[in-house]
């Protein structure tokens, strides 16, 4: 098994709205080539992680934007 933490930024940039394809993509890619090799992958949140779009709109102590 291989435990791995995404990152939020990387697939939505401003946190919300449109997916980033690249930041997908590297995902993807990532996910096929250790099933490929017999590891099972475990995917995490990287929840400190957060994308500047909503750190300028107040972060996590900003509850009504998150």
């Amino acid at each position: 098994m291989c435990r791995f933490s995404d990152s939020w930024p990387r697939i939505y940039p401003k946190g919300q709205g449109e997916l980033n394809q690249k930041g997908s993509d590297y995902y993807h890619k990532l996910v096929n080539s250790l099933v490929d090799k017999g590891i099972e992958p475990m995917l995490t949140l990287y929840h400190w992680d957060l994308p500047q779009a909503l750190q300028d709109w107040g972060g996590w102590e900003n509850h009504c934007c998150i």
